[in-house]
């Protein structure tokens, strides 16, 4: 069985990396610049957004494993 197949956050994090960075393609945005221009509170906003965000995915894929069981 595939790493992905036993742990679905290995998916979530996949989408939401192929998502970010094709947004920044898009926009023309140089992730290492990015990262530069940022400042500390920025980062710590960012870090908890990101958390958040992988809280719901995790909270929705239960959800989702839960009623396909049923």
């Amino acid at each position: 069985m595939s790493d992905s197949a036993k742990n679905p956050n290995v998916i979530s994090n996949k989408i939401i990396d192929l998502l970010v960075s094709d947004i920044f393609q898009k926009n023309g945005i140089d992730i290492e610049e990015a990262k530069q221009k940022l400042s500390t509170e920025q980062k710590q906003l960012l870090k908890e957004l990101v958390e958040d965000l992988s809280q719901q995915v995790d909270g929705f894929i239960g959800r989702s494993s839960h009623s396909k069981k049923d």
